[in-house]
């Protein structure tokens, strides 16, 4: 009976149906047929160009039966296109990346395969490989996000200012207008993306901004992000970041050309009514503002 360690058309047969039954039953009782079954389930949910999957289908069988009908090298090489396109295909499947996304004011806990949390803040989205994840342990993060790393010594999250390298720690990540790490617990290291001469390592209580490609470092006493309990806190920060992080949780927008967005702000807001928070964040910096739709006109 044929498997596929020796059959090169046996992929193909097995994804166009036409396998006997005594060739499925034994497919079934090894080790690969469940990867190979869910590369074929997680295919469906991949995006990507329109493809007439039937038609290909139909290429696929009609290669296969010509190949009973044709000489030995025409055989050959109609086996060689079958595996190059499998091998292609395949090659899409382990290589394709599984993107967890929120929208404006929503969160979400992602449970990684080796037992690690990710907690995703609003407006952001975190991807990483689809397949066989745990041989490179390394996500990608647009927005913020709060990590909860079992030990591990190749956990890496790469952001648009560069890489954070983990060794079994707690961290939140904030990758907006600017960057932000902050280490809750153990130890991270983080290298800059256009500075590879600039590495730093941050224990627990370190914090480093980056603005501007300005560094700065400084330390911190919270156990946990606010943002996790709904709270947003800034200490003598410029006043458009404050306006942005309103943003991340409310559907709105700022016209603020007529107001000094420089001026340095202190104080927090709830993430829960969008009132009450203009009130805590306009009012004590004598900012005036009205709503026309989704747009906070602002004046002073």
């Amino acid at each position: 009976m044929n498997n596929y360690d020796t059959d090169d058309t046996f992929l193909g047969r097995w994804i166009a149906g036409e396998l006997s039954e005594e060739e499925l039953i034994a497919f079934k009782s090894t080790k690969t047929y469940k990867q190979f079954k869910l590369i074929n389930i997680e295919s469906q949910l991949l995006s990507g160009p329109d493809i007439d999957v039937e038609r290909a289908l139909r290429e696929v069988k009609q290669k296969l039966k010509q190949n009973k009908a044709k000489t030995k090298t025409i055989r050959l090489w109609q086996t060689i296109t079958v595996a190059a396109m499998l091998i292609i295909a395949l090659g899409v499947f382990f290589n394709s990346s599984k993107t967890y996304t929120n929208a404006i004011g929503e969160t979400q806990t992602i449970l990684l395969e080796d037992g690690s949390k990710v907690y995703l803040n609003a407006n952001s989205s975190l991807s990483l490989k689809r397949f066989f994840w745990s041989s490179d342990k390394t996500v990608n993060l647009n927005g913020e996000a709060y990590f909860v790393i079992t030990k591990s010594n190749d956990f890496k999250v790469e952001t648009s200012k560069g890489q954070v390298k983990v060794l079994g720690t707690k961290f939140n990540i904030k990758d907006r207008s600017y960057f932000e790490l902050k280490c809750y617990e153990g130890k991270v290291e983080f290298a800059q993306l256009n500075d590879s001469s600039f590495s730093k390592i941050l224990t627990q209580g370190m914090q480093i901004i980056i603005d501007n490609d300005r560094i700065e470092d400084l330390s911190f006493n919270e156990e946990s992000p606010l943002w996790q309990k709904g709270i947003s806190k800034f200490d003598e920060q410029p006043l458009h970041l404050v306006l942005e992080e309103l943003t991340q949780y409310f559907d709105i927008n700022f016209d603020d050309q007529n107001i000094d967005t420089g001026r340095l702000f202190s104080g927090s807001f709830d993430h829960k009514d969008l009132n009450l928070a203009l009130k805590a964040t306009l009012v004590p910096m004598g900012i005036n503002y009205k709503a026309e739709q989704r747009t906070i006109i602002l004046s002073e």
